[in-house]
């Protein structure tokens, strides 16, 4: 069978000396393809072998694994190549959405459309980079079932923004806690054996619960505290990681470059301007 589809790179792996195994994130899910010559400079599809590259491909699937008979390059992204930081964080990416996401025909409806905006927003510099990937790091916890509500305690439901108190993260039960609850718990108590979470500044659930629902390429500009956005990180990372069984060893790599190449932001930054 022959068949046409748009598609992202989100995984390259060198087959030999001449080829390319691609996965394709395309509007229905994950597809992987041998891509003839791809691992060449020269080779006809060595600009539809790049990973983030953008276009239609046309594809041939038999019994095995499918190769890529001839594509259409709409988007090749090479700010995202020439830049280290943001190389890291479409790199992260990539590999998030190759592990997170389902083969076709089983994908989000949304999945491609929001991976390519956030590869976009990479590149437009509209967002910060670690915002858009907390992002798109909301919407795979969704999409895998790992998404508690984020304005609400998970212990009495109560809503977080008429708690008293700043809320806690509950890293065994994967969600926010209010102040009261992570008391009675032992949570905050640094004398029981329950004392793994963690406080998060009060405007995180508002924040978190905002991000999740949002249309990533609509978001313009977002101001974020440099305490919530550390917050946001550990919380994600722990989530996907304990929860979703992803994202582990690449964020780390992820967070080990940005680390030693970028500034940390200010925390003298808003809470949330978008």
């Amino acid at each position: 069978m022959i068949w046409t589809t748009d598609a992202v790179v989100v995984r390259v792996v060198r087959y030999g000396e001449r080829d390319a195994i691609l996965t394709l994130l395309t509007e229905t899910g994950l597809v992987t393809a041998l891509a003839r010559g791809g691992a060449r400079p020269t080779g006809r599809l060595s600009a539809a072998s790049r990973l983030c590259a953008q276009g239609t491909y046309v594809l041939y699937q038999g019994r095995g694994m499918g190769d890529v008979r001839q594509a259409e390059i709409a988007r090749q992204r090479r700010a995202l190549h020439e830049d280290v930081v943001k190389a890291a964080y479409a790199a992260y990416l990539c590999d998030l959405a190759s592990r997170a996401l389902p083969e076709r025909p089983d994908a989000p409806p949304a999945a491609y459309r929001q991976f390519v905006a956030v590869l976009d927003g990479l590149e437009a510099d509209r967002v910060p980079a670690d915002v858009l990937a907390r992002a798109f790091e909301l919407k795979v916890c969704a999409w895998l079932g790992v998404a508690p509500e984020w304005r609400a305690c998970m212990r009495c439901g109560a809503p977080l923004g008429e708690t008293e108190g700043a809320p806690w993260y509950d890293p065994q039960e994967g969600g926010l806690v209010c102040s009261p609850c992570a008391l009675r718990s032992g949570l905050a108590d640094d004398t029981t054996r329950r004392a793994a979470g963690w406080p998060v500044p009060r405007k995180a659930s508002a924040i978190l619960h905002l991000l999740a629902r949002a249309d990533i390429a609509k978001l313009q500009r977002v101001d974020l505290s440099g305490s919530t956005r550390d917050a946001m990180s550990r919380i994600l990372a722990h989530q996907l990681r304990e929860f979703a069984g992803v994202g582990g060893r690449a964020r780390q790599v992820l967070e080990e470059i940005v680390a030693s190449l970028a500034d940390p932001p200010a925390n003298d930054q808003g809470d949330l301007d978008t």
